[in-house]
């Protein structure tokens, strides 16, 4: 089950030179979530800023994490349930 969330969040990522940034960990509704896997990367634009989409899986859901190259501020867009 899909659901959207857009709600600010923290996340831990690492940021290289060649390769862009790459999340490591998100905190959402107070808790740690480790990303196994990044499973598809995107661009997109909000006015002049880039957002990069990053969709994300831990142990239990996939999760569309957004990155706003302007603000800085990370956003999880929506969750989807692996049920």
């Amino acid at each position: 089950m899909k659901t959207l969330i857009d709600e600010t969040i923290r996340v831990g990522a690492v940021f290289e030179k060649q390769k862009g940034v790459k999340p490591i960990w998100f905190i959402w509704q107070g808790r740690e979530h480790r990303i196994k896997e990044i499973t598809y990367r995107w661009r997109s634009r909000c006015g002049s800023a880039i957002i990069r989409h990053f969709s994300v899986t831990d142990d239990t859901a996939l999760y569309e994490l957004r990155f706003n190259t302007c603000s800085c501020i990370w956003k999880l867009g929506q969750v989807e349930t692996m049920e």
